[in-house]
């Protein structure tokens, strides 16, 4: 009550996010019972019984807080569990932010129903700023409520389904208040190097293991290559603010950044993973969602060569950080 009363400007969407997520709560079933009472086909089992194993690998291999998260399933009548909205101003790359109790300052903004985001999309872009909508298969509580195991994780290749596990079970263990952009770059790297630790350990497969190497070096080059452009674009919106033209070209510079990754960076990369981003209409919206999640790793990869990829080391250095 206290901290709807510090945010009454927020009290129609708090309500209707604690109305569905007490909604999602109230659906979850224990793993066992799922897979001995769902449908469910032969690699969503596989998934759910991963699950368990992966849960026992982060409390003893990695020295995470698991707890209940992730020990219950939720089968969803949707695609995507959330969907999430940012935003910028056109004329500068800094990100709108929303304030809300606990977690502070955030430059992101998750609705269960799709058409409660559409129409803040909508509201967003009446204020003429640029926005960028996603569906979201995942997100953590951050330890205040037990996280379910969803039926839109299921739909992830298994190594990127590794990794999420590990990424979401981060941010209950380390979550600073109003620093978004350090919570996410952490998660991420974590997430990869977690599961690098998993199948170091159980060797499932060298095919496995190669292509959880693989993509550790794509999503290195893929973090530099957008902190690089991310920080010039910075630089130039700065350098242009008195340009009557600025909203023009700006598109200029959106097409200078697709045509360096496409020439520059697709080539070096060893996996398909990026290659979406040559299909996507930039703003500053979504450049900025990139850099959230995906901010230079080069220095977060020295700290665990340094530890030799020890992923409890690293994770007692980045809790010091």
């Amino acid at each position: 009550v206290a901290a709807l009363a510090l945010c009454s400007c927020q009290l129609g969407y708090l309500a209707e996010t604690a109305y569905y997520q007490a909604k999602l709560m109230r659906q979850r079933v224990p793993l066992k019972y799922a897979l001995e009472n769902y449908k469910l086909k032969e690699n969503e089992r596989k998934k759910i019984r991963l699950a368990i194993e992966l849960r026992e690998f982060m409390k003893a291999d990695l020295s995470l807080k698991v707890k209940s998260n992730f020990s219950r399933y939720v089968h969803l009548d949707r695609d995507y569990v959330t969907y999430a909205v940012n935003a910028a101003p056109k004329n500068q790359l800094k990100q709108y932010l929303w304030n809300f109790p606990i977690i502070g300052s955030v430059p992101y903004k998750g609705y269960f129903k799709k058409q409660s985001a559409l129409d803040e999309v909508d509201n967003l872009k009446k204020q003429d700023l640029d926005v960028y909508m996603r569906g979201v298969s995942a997100y953590s509580t951050l330890g205040w409520f037990e996280d379910p195991l969803l039926s839109s994780m299921l739909r992830m290749q298994e190594h990127q389904y590794v990794n999420t596990l590990i990424h979401e079970t981060v941010h209950t263990n380390l979550y600073i208040k109003s620093h978004s952009k350090f919570n996410e770059r952490v998660a991420s790297f974590l997430g990869q190097l977690g599961a690098e630790a998993y199948y170091e350990k159980t060797n499932r497969s060298e095919e496995l293991k190669k292509i959880v190497s693989e993509e550790t070096h794509d999503e290195l080059l893929f973090s530099k290559f957008i902190t690089h452009e991310t920080t010039t674009l910075r630089k130039w919106y700065e350098k242009n603010k008195t340009n009557q033209n600025i909203l023009v070209d700006r598109q200029s510079e959106f097409e200078k950044i697709k045509n360096k990754f496409a020439q520059e960076v697709l080539p070096k990369m060893k996996t398909k993973n990026y290659q979406w981003f040559m299909k996507r209409d930039l703003n500053n919206a979504f450049l900025l969602l990139m850099e959230l999640y995906n901010s230079d790793f080069s220095s977060f990869n020295i700290i665990a060569n340094n530890n030799n990829r020890d992923f409890g080391k690293v994770f007692k250095l980045m809790k010091k950080l």
